[in-house]
């Protein structure tokens, strides 16, 4: 990441997308750009008085990974990812906010080479998540709780999609279990939340206001940071 501890806040707003992490820069007083290593912006500024840092993790568990970990190296304490998601549950519909409680995972090379065979628990913080759902009623966002599938291969679920929906799982993503699981390991309270862009099995798609909920979802996600004791 190209940073030093005293650069970065411990508490850290992460996504997926870099224009995502830039655009909501503008939420902060004062952002200052700390690193954009290999492309991933780094922006640390103060929201409401609180100084929080916003970093980009790329796509799926390898590269999230990496950045859960150096975010740990250099003293975050409160993880919370805003991304994006698609739905399988009837109540996941497109345009609400989902609140990702706890995360399911299978044939996860990355989370299989930290934890081997043992199926690692992946759920995020509680606290966290009450904080996140809080937040969210007082925006007066649309939200489900559920559980997500954190899944390697974007461009391979539909046929996956049926059996994973029948098991209950409500989202599919590529994320939330590396952070759950990893905070776990390295001491981070974690939380997430994902716009949830299409659902697969009603055919849903979130076509008009996108970048906007995405704002709201980033503004949700730093006034529960704000509000988050360490």
């Amino acid at each position: 990441m190209k940073a030093r501890p005293e650069q970065l806040s411990p508490k850290v707003l992460v996504a997926g997308d870099p224009d995502r992490i830039e655009i909501a820069s503008s939420l902060l007083e004062d952002p200052v750009l700390v690193s954009r290593h290999r492309g991933f912006p780094v922006i640390t500024g103060t929201y409401k008085g609180e100084k929080i840092t916003l970093a980009c993790h790329g796509i799926g568990a390898p590269s999230a990974a990496i950045v859960f970990e150096e975010l740990a190296m250099l003293g975050a304490k409160i993880v919370i990812r805003a991304g994006t998601c698609g739905g399988l549950s009837p109540e996941a519909e497109s345009g609400k906010i989902a609140v990702i409680e706890a995360s399911a995972y299978e044939n996860s090379g990355t989370l299989r080479q930290y934890f081997g065979e043992v199926s690692m628990p992946a759920y995020a913080t509680p606290e966290v998540t009450l904080k996140i759902v809080e937040v969210l009623g007082e925006m007066g966002l649309e939200y489900h709780r559920g559980v997500a599938l954190s899944h390697d291969a974007f461009h391979k679920v539909e046929e996956n999609a049926s059996r994973w929906g029948k098991l209950g799982i409500d989202f599919l993503e590529m994320e939330s279990a590396a952070l759950f699981t990893i905070g776990r390991y390295r001491g981070l309270k974690t939380g997430a939340m994902a716009l949830i862009v299409d659902n697969m099995i009603s055919g849903s798609e979130l076509t008009e206001g996108r970048e906007e909920l995405e704002l709201k979802m980033m503004k949700a996600g730093l006034e529960a940071l704000r509000r988050l004791q360490i």
